[in-house]
């Protein structure tokens, strides 16, 4: 085996780790945002707080293999690269600055009580915003997937990964936002 196809092993890895934490992070948030119970609302939090070190070890395992990978084999600035790249960035940043903050403030409003899920720990807990940023994050690097796999040009690498971010990310606020206006009227839905 040559260092190419050992550093592919460790960008599919990589893979692996980050689409696993989006994948626990989507259903265990639902689960999370369903919570009847502040017992059921620690349990769910800490399934997500479990995932915390896939993001990060994901992309740090995509950066270095996608660096040697383009240096071993490819020449130049490539759209699936360049456009890689620069989403895995803006991805493991917004992890940081929206993700974790938002996992930390619904650590807090949570605490170690006991009894049904309070208004206030709901209004935290059912924040649209941080939510539909994890789906665009999720969104983001089903792009990079796309384009990764089909070497399209500049244009619609950046549409692609643009385009399917504004798309999930969305959803992810649509369904958040009607489960939290459902909660707010007093009407029981569906798990957003």
């Amino acid at each position: 085996m040559g260092w190419y196809e050992l550093a592919k092993v460790v960008h599919f890895m990589g893979l692996i780790a980050l689409f696993g934490f989006f994948v626990i992070y989507a259903r265990a948030g639902e689960r999370l945002r369903a919570a009847g119970t502040l017992a059921e609302a620690r349990a769910w939090l800490g399934m997500l707080e479990a995932t915390r070190g896939m993001l990060p070890g994901g992309a740090g395992m995509f950066i270095v293999s996608g660096v040697a990978m383009a240096a071993l084999r490819w020449r130049g600035a490539y759209p699936f690269m360049v456009v890689g790249f620069v989403t895995l960035l803006a991805i493991w940043v917004l992890w940081a600055m929206v993700g974790a903050r938002h996992l930390r403030a619904m650590r807090a409003v949570v605490g170690d009580a006991e009894g049904p899920v309070s208004p206030a720990v709901a209004r935290a807990i059912l924040e649209p915003a941080p939510w539909g940023t994890m789906g665009a994050l999720n969104g983001a690097a089903l792009g990079v997937l796309f384009v990764m796999t089909t070497k399209v040009g500049w244009i619609a690498a950046i549409a692609i990964v643009v385009l399917l971010a504004m798309l999930v990310g969305g959803v992810f606020t649509t369904l958040v936002r009607r489960r939290r206006d459902g909660v707010a009227s007093g009407r029981v839905e569906a798990a957003a």
